[in-house]
């Protein structure tokens, strides 16, 4: 008879905390803000290709170490690890991409009206794209390949 009650109690504690941990993972995704960008162009967010079209980024999991990039049309996603970046100004809510000639990386995402924002873990091909870049810039075509920066800006919801 012990037992039983001993079994009973420790299901429900289970259940109590399992039910627990769901209302705070709940409540942390959804006071999060998701930036909403229409990107004109096709880039790359690790080694994957997106196409151009209207983008929603949100954090993906518990903590602030990840960003999720989903189409409106949820044909394309991608999850890329992120590390925070900081500025001496409040920035607008909005997207940084790195262009080297006609490539887009996704570097790094503003939530707006804040000092802080997520910066993406530079991509193997985006490296390989700096080193060449380097390796050209003596050439006096290297203005077509040059690097730039790119901003779009993004709505928050």
């Amino acid at each position: 008879m012990t037992r039983q009650i001993v079994k009973g109690l420790t299901m429900l504690a289970l259940l109590l905390t399992l039910a627990l941990t769901t209302a705070v993972a709940t409540a942390n995704g959804q006071s999060r803000h998701k930036l909403t960008a229409n990107v004109p162009f096709d880039f790359m967010v690790g080694e994957k290709v997106l196409t151009a079209g209207q983008y929603r980024v949100s954090q993906a999991g518990i903590g602030d170490e990840a960003l999720a990039i989903r189409s409106a049309d949820s044909k394309n996603n991608a999850i890329r690890l992120t590390n925070a970046t900081a500025s001496q100004e409040r920035k607008p809510a909005r997207l940084v991409f790195h262009r080297y000639g006609n490539t887009y990386f996704l570097s790094q995402v503003w939530e707006g009206g804040d000092r802080t924002g997520r910066q993406l873990v530079i991509s193997k091909q985006e490296i390989a794209m700096q080193r060449e870049l380097s390796r050209i810039a003596s050439n006096a075509d290297s203005k077509k390949f040059g690097y730039e920066e790119v901003v779009i800006l993004a709505s928050v919801r």
